[in-house]
């Protein structure tokens, strides 16, 4: 067999195993990485446990990043935290790097025979099993791989393009940094980028010069691709991101100097380290992979505070610029399920709690929220977030073609509800705007100030209290036939004209639409956990 065709085989397994394993792997411990997170992260001490736990298991630090851009989107935790779990998750990353610098062979093979017996005894058709046997069968995948990019590079080193390839990559410490950076933004990942050095590292092809530079461009190519990936986040949510870019960056430019001192002036510092533990170039190669992730823990520990603060700076905890845009959701989270309802519930939350302003244009200007849009700007606004929010959930539904599909449509009848809720609101206001303020009745007034209160209640249904809320929101509504009469009674006395009576009459007749529906209390987004209604 061809090396050329070997290589490319096992960059192919390579591909098919590290997409596997992280796929599986995040099903498998995604919601369980955040539920860990959510409780653990305000515990002294056992934050840095967990975040290094979300690394090693996810072994992706966008996936973490994400996971923590959730929960503090969520309110579960505050950057600072997250930025100390982010450090540590980066850590963890390296386990894989560890595992896959050490001699594969045998444990490809034990892990395919583990697999296969698994196969056989069908645990992989189980929901209980299914994500563990895949995720080892991806990683004697991704291991296999390497073993044939390693026998392909022994067969192939002496090629001309090869050499020229190792001597282009080594010929400058600007040239390995940029190229794996480049590499590294382009899979959004340091690992890979090492990983496939591997194999060039083992056979004496890359210097481990070059080795530690490569190692430092990947590691802020991978913070560059989290800030990229969370272009369209803003507030507290991207400073998490942009921390963990910063983070990633400044720990990498922080260790260039030590490479520098050590290979100009020969100061033993990380090489000289990592060569007397280990003989093995490969497993070197890992160690420094280990030692440029560490340095982000340090550098939280002297510069965590500057990081946040620049970060802040960066990307101010100012209102949506735009309100069309929606305030939680990003494409990223799609991946993980757990975090991505949970944010669709905020972004739900969210919605109902710009209700109560889509009667400001009928209120005294004292009592008008600041800055608040006329009501056509605000039902298109809010219209183009409910819409973008069923888009997500679609998107998350084919992300994860396993998950099941009803908590994903039960979702959607709640916001499908709540479109029906504002665009009954909206009508409302619309019809008691089209009558001159002076033409009103006193009733009008006591409606629209009856439901200013009772949405207002609305909003405390989506917050801590829920269920006290919901229970509360039940009694007022309750059926207030007698009511509803005497306003009509009052409207056939009115004076207003025609037209106006009209509208008045369509206006009283969406109110009782209103309570009806805020009764049922369909539209409102499913109650926080650990909440219960009674």
């Amino acid at each position: 067999m061809s090396a050329g065709i070997e290589a490319c085989a096992g960059l192919g397994l390579f591909f098919v195993g590290m997409r596997t394993v992280t796929a599986h792997l995040r099903e498998l411990a995604g919601g369980k990485v955040r539920a860990l997170l959510a409780r653990t992260l305000h515990r002294r001490g056992v934050g840095p446990v967990a975040g290094f736990l979300a690394g090693a298991l996810t072994q992706s630090t966008s996936a973490v990043t994400f996971i923590a851009v959730g929960l503090v989107a969520a309110g579960a935790m505050t950057v600072t935290p997250a930025l100390a779990m982010l450090a540590w998750a980066n850590v963890g990353t390296s386990v894989l790097v560890l595992v896959a610098a050490i001699d594969m062979h045998a444990l490809v093979l034990y892990l395919l025979a583990l697999v296969g017996a698994a196969y056989f005894a069908g645990m992989e058709q189980t929901d209980r099993y299914r994500h563990a046997v895949v995720s080892l069968l991806g990683l004697a995948l991704l291991l296999f791989g390497l073993a044939m990019l390693k026998s392909a590079v022994a067969s192939i080193h002496d090629d001309v393009w090869v050499r020229e390839f190792v001597e282009f990559a080594g010929s400058g410490a600007a040239v390995a940094f940029l190229m794996a950076f480049v590499v590294a933004v382009a899979v959004s990942s340091s690992s890979i980028v090492v990983m496939l050095a591997l194999p060039l590292v083992q056979q004496g092809l890359l210097s481990m010069d070059a080795t530690v530079l490569m190692v430092l461009g990947a590691s802020a190519g991978s913070g560059a691709a989290v800030v990229l990936l969370s272009s369209n986040l803003d507030g507290t949510s991207r400073q998490v991101a942009v921390c963990q870019g910063l983070l990633r960056c400044i720990a990498a430019a922080a260790l260039l100097p030590l490479y520098f001192l050590e290979h100009d002036y020969g100061v033993p510092l990380m090489l000289a380290a990592v060569s007397r533990l280990t003989a093995s170039l490969a497993t070197q190669a890992g160690l420094l992979f280990l030692i440029a992730q560490a340095a982000s823990v340090l550098v939280v520990a002297i510069a965590g505070r500057w990081l946040i603060a620049l970060a802040a700076s960066l990307s101010p905890a100012a209102p949506v610029d735009s309100l069309g845009q929606p305030v939680y959701l990003f494409e990223g989270a799609m991946e993980d399920p757990s975090t991505a309802l949970s944010l669709v519930r905020l972004e739900h939350a969210a919605l109902v709690a710009a209700l109560p302003d889509f009667l400001d244009d009928l209120r005294p200007a004292g009592e008008r929220r600041p800055g608040s849009p006329p009501l056509a700007a605000r039902q298109a606004a809010s219209g183009a977030v409910l819409a973008a929010t069923e888009r997500f959930l679609a998107g998350m539904l084919r992300t994860n073609p396993e998950m099941s599909a009803e908590v994903v449509f039960e979702a959607r009848r709640g916001l499908v509800a709540f479109g029906e809720l504002q665009g009954a609101i909206g009508q409302f206001a619309t019809e008691l705007l089209s009558v001159p303020a002076v033409e009103r009745p006193a009733f009008a007034v006591s409606l629209i100030e009856g439901l200013h209160a009772l949405l207002g209640m609305v909003v405390d249904a989506c917050g801590p209290d829920a269920a006290d809320s919901r229970e509360l929101l039940a009694l007022l509504t309750a059926e207030r036939g007698e009511l509803v009469e005497r306003v009509r009674a009052e409207l056939r006395g009115g004076s207003a004209s025609i037209a106006g009576r009209e509208a008045l009459l369509s206006a009283t007749l969406l109110f009782e639409r209103i309570v009806w529906m805020l009764r049922q209390q369909t539209a409102l987004p499913p109650l926080p956990e650990g909440s219960a209604s009674s």
